[in-house]
């Protein structure tokens, strides 16, 4: 008998294994699975260290249609341009769970921006009119790459609205992310980056609002992707009065995604949570019900998305006889 073997995959190795329409396939299955009872994920642990200007977040999850578990342990450190280092970086463990034994050990960080983008194209497919054509792209650093990437996978898109507070990132986003044939377009402000869009999305990391509610048309849908900590707000409060709410997990969107702060003032309670986009994808609650509705996805980011992307560049692995085995705990 063999022994059982550790499958490490670097960055580089995950890269060449993945792809936004597997991912978004994948994501939107776990979150029906997810919405019907069929997964395991207790609630994300945190661990503040705010003498480094960071933390570090524990996120296991296990899922019956992949037949395994994971851990994701994810850092957000602010001052890391300063060392060279991405703000954002983890790592994926995938596991046995009849044994524990560890399966694979992997990049996460890739995997993260991957499935968070996934997530919004999820989002959008059961909340945003399906003739949406025009995006707004609030924010343009790497999780604006990889929500448009995966809102690409859903909706023919022709136009693209983009704002951000550096020009260089800017021009950098218009350069890379022009091949696919719609019209990219540059705004000095976010009132004009907004102004007719089907879908907006924001991914900074502001603490206070950047989209004002009158700037927001009936028939938007809203991707609000960026607050991952207590505190941190991207619209404003208003919009939220005049909008059908969906978050992805509510304890982890209550405590640190966009509802945070209305939530933690009392604008906002539970009972005004139209659903969490588990349910609607496995079919429990409706999503979009007419065409004038202003709908808002909040995104904080699941396990259950870290796993089903873990198991997907696992199985494409094993498949192209991808990464490196080592025989991890030593076992004879």
């Amino acid at each position: 008998m063999m022994s059982p073997r550790t499958l490490i995959l670097d960055r580089k190795t995950v890269l060449s294994l993945l792809n936004m329409k597997s991912t978004v396939q994948a994501v939107e299955k776990v979150f029906g699975e997810y919405g019907r009872g069929q997964a395991l994920m207790p609630p994300k642990i945190y661990l503040d260290l705010p003498q480094f200007n960071g933390d570090f977040r524990a996120m296991p999850a296990f899922a019956q249609s992949a037949g395994k578990a994971s851990l994701k342990w994810v850092n957000t450190h602010g001052n890391n341009v300063k060392y060279g280092l991405p703000a954002v970086m983890a790592v994926v463990i995938l596991n046995d769970p009849k044994t524990g034994f560890p399966l694979s050990i992997m990049d996460g960080t890739l995997l993260t921006s991957f499935r968070t983008g996934a997530a919004g194209a999820v989002a959008a497919k059961y909340l945003a009119r399906p003739e949406s054509s025009t995006v707004a792209l609030v924010g343009c650093g790497a999780q604006a790459r990889t929500q448009l990437l995966a809102l690409r996978e859903v909706f023919k898109i022709k136009a693209v609205n983009i704002w951000g507070k550096e020009k260089p990132i800017v021009d950098k986003f218009l350069k890379d992310m022009n091949f696919s044939g719609e019209k990219l377009s540059a705004f000095v402000s976010v009132e004009e980056c907004v102004a007719g869009a089907d879908i907006i999305v924001t991914t900074t990391p502001s603490r206070k609002p950047v989209v004002e509610s009158a700037w927001v048309k009936s028939g938007t849908h809203i991707n609000a992707i960026g607050a991952d900590a207590a505190g941190k707000q991207e619209l404003d409060s208003n919009i939220f009065k005049k909008a059908k709410i969906v978050v992805d997990d509510y304890g982890q969107a209550s405590h640190s995604g966009e509802i945070n702060v209305p939530v933690s003032k009392g604008i906002l309670g539970k009972k005004d949570i139209h659903a969490e986009l588990g349910q609607i994808v496995c079919g429990a609650k409706k999503g979009r019900t007419s065409p004038q509705e202003i709908t808002i996805f909040d995104s904080t980011g699941l396990a259950i998305q870290d796993l089903a992307m873990a198991d997907l560049v696992y199985r494409h692995a094993i498949r192209k006889g991808a990464g490196h085995s080592v025989n991890l705990l030593g076992i004879a």
